[in-house]
């Protein structure tokens, strides 16, 4: 058991690597599903709860841009009552009768307001040669109140309302003594209604409570909050929370909205912003990234639990399947190397479908084809061997034959019969170079001197009906030469065109000479009877088939045309012309080789 499945998990065996590979993918799919669905998930949180955030942050913006909007017109009305603009032009030192009865309507005038309005904590009016009003405050100190910050930003502001998030410092008190954190200070220019110049500031103390109601109705998860900051970075209202006061105010300055992600004691936030143009605030949510997206944290728990079990179903399934694939691939392998062994009686119990049965299949086929081929092997040496016996006994024949000729000779000297040695002689040297031990190439030297045999046996027959001449180039009769290419055109020279002519004597040459450094011609030449232009067309056209039909004759010139394409390539051969002043060439085209490259010489 233990060698079994060690023999299974060897990185070499096919089901081991099938395991792996399947587990492997459905592994990376698993992970890569799970990554992508969190991060889609994540993704689809955080974009949801920007929506949202901004959405009530805008909501926000608008109500506080209404409520400082309210206290801007509130402040310009005041402003603009003709008490107020008496009271903030009168000259102190000349209409002393006048001024007294002046406060006391502008002081009648500012409680009315308080009364209406009763977010409105403090009203304070100062003007610019320092004397002021105000319902419920006195002043701290003896310097005048156009010295504080608030005033001197309201009067460069120039008419547009300035807001003060803490007042601390300030050189005023409240009677009902309210303290710093309770309310938010708003200031404006007033300017006289005739010359538009600055004749003083009107300061309204706003009680945050409307404010806090705005900021504490923003619901933003179970661990999210809101506050309001302005353009300095102050924080105008925010719940109790010490994560406001670690939070940098640089980080929500950047565009009119945005979000940003930042770590404070350890955790990651979430911050949200949206910026008013109108009162210059910022609204900000603040969210504990880490419990939002908690349920994600329990969702990849649930991931990897689900991925661990998904594997563990899947490795038995791959083991199942695997083995049904590789179970017939390791019998095939078993019977295959029975087979290398040369058993060639096994068989592959094929009882599969598809692949495997055709593979199963094509085994056996192998298996058979192999039987008989070897067989055919078999035969084909018992058939060599013997006709290598049967060669070996044809070769005494020759031996027979040349033993016999010289016998003759022998006997022909004896009786001083000269014709019939040089006859005997030439026979001889005849079948001699022809059979060259069954050589195919021979040199050029003993082809011309075989034909020279064939041709001094002619002459005993015909005696003077023709001569002949070699002309063959110094150097040129080393080389190797197709065994018997001449014999048979010389001798179609002797019967179809000396025999035939009308002339006593002919002549027959034989030529040979280099036409480059890669081929050689050889010519046969007669003066006989030659042949008409059509006929050696046709018979050139027959030479460059490679399929003759019946119609076909001169098979010993096709045949000699045929051996020098197979020997040397199309571009050698046989081909005819017409002589002048009569006869016939044949022109053989040869490759130049040397013994040397002739292996199978």
């Amino acid at each position: 058991m233990f060698s079994k499945l060690k023999r299974i998990l060897h990185p070499e065996n096919m089901l081991f690597k099938m395991i792996i590979l399947n587990c492997g993918l459905l592994l990376l799919v698993t992970l890569v599903l799970t990554a992508a669905g969190n991060y889609i998930y994540e993704e689809s949180i955080a974009e949801r709860s920007y929506a949202n955030t901004m959405e009530i942050q805008n909501q926000v913006l608008k109500s506080l841009d209404l409520i400082f909007k309210s206290v801007e017109d509130n402040v310009e009305a005041l402003g603009n009552y003709p008490e107020v603009q008496e009271y903030l032009n009168v000259d102190v030192e000349n209409q002393q009768a006048s001024r007294v009865e002046l406060e006391r309507q502008v002081r009648d005038l500012l409680l009315d307001y308080s009364r209406i309005y009763s977010e409105y904590l403090n009203i304070v009016v100062v003007s610019e040669k320092g004397q002021y009003l105000s319902n419920d405050s006195y002043r701290v100190k003896k310097l005048p109140l156009t010295e504080e910050k608030w005033y001197q930003d309201a009067v460069l502001a120039n008419g547009e309302l300035v807001l003060s998030p803490t007042s601390l410092g300030r050189n005023l008190k409240a009677w009902k003594n309210y303290s710093t954190d309770n309310y938010v200070s708003t200031a404006k220019l007033i300017c006289d209604r005739q010359t538009s110049a600055g004749i003083g500031v009107i300061l309204i103390d706003l009680d945050l409570k409307s404010i806090q109601n705005l900021v504490e109705d923003i619901t933003m998860g179970q661990t999210g909050f809101g506050y309001i900051q302005d353009s300095q970075g102050h924080v105008l209202y925010a719940p109790q929370n010490e994560v406001v006061y670690r939070m940098n105010p640089n980080w929500v300055t950047d565009g009119e909205s945005g979000r940003v992600r930042c770590r404070i004691k350890g955790k990651d936030y979430n911050v949200i912003y949206s910026h008013s143009k109108y009162t210059d605030l910022t609204a900000v949510g603040v969210f504990d990234w880490g419990k939002t997206i908690e349920g994600i944290s329990r969702a990849r728990t649930v991931s990897k639990w689900i991925a661990v079990i998904i594997m563990i179903f899947a490795a038995g399934a791959t083991v199942i399947f695997s083995a049904s694939i590789t179970r017939p691939i390791s019998t095939l392998s078993k019977l295959m190397k029975k087979a290398q062994t040369g058993d060639m009686t096994v068989r592959f119990e094929n009882h599969y479908k598809g692949e495997i049965g055709q593979l199963g299949d094509s085994f056996n086929a192998m298996v058979e084809k192999i039987n008989e081929l070897l067989g055919v092997v078999y035969k084909e040496q018992k058939n060599k061997r013997e006709a290598e016996l049967k060669i070996l006994h044809e070769q005494i024949k020759p031996h027979f034959l040349y033993n016999t000729l010289d016998t003759i000779q022998w006997m022909a000297k004896q009786y001083h019969a000269q014709d019939i040695v040089d006859l005997v002689l030439a026979l001889s040297g005849f079948f001699r170079i022809s059979l060259s031990q069954g050589k195919e190439f021979i040199t050029l030297e003993q082809e011309v001197l075989m034909v020279k045999n064939y041709l001094d046996i002619q002459k005993v027959r015909y005696e003077d009906l023709f001569e002949y001449k070699t002309e063959i180039e110094e150097g040129l009769g080393n080389y190797m030469v197709l065994k018997i290419c001449l014999q048979p055109l010389v001798e179609n020279a002797l019967y179809h065109g000396i025999k035939e002519s009308d002339q006593d004597r002919g002549t027959i040459w034989i030529r040979a000479f280099s036409e480059s450094e890669d081929s050689i011609i050889l010519k046969v030449e007669d003066d006989g009877a030659g042949m008409s232009q059509e006929r050696i067309d046709q018979l050139n056209s027959w030479l460059k088939l490679k399929e003759r039909g019946e119609e076909v004759k001169a098979y010993g010139t096709l045949n000699v045309n045929d051996r020098i394409k197979i020997a040397y390539g199309d571009e050698y051969g046989l081909h005819y012309e017409k002589r002048t002043g009569g006869g016939t060439v044949a022109v053989v085209r040869l490759k130049r080789l040397q013994k040397e490259v002739c292996g199978k010489f």
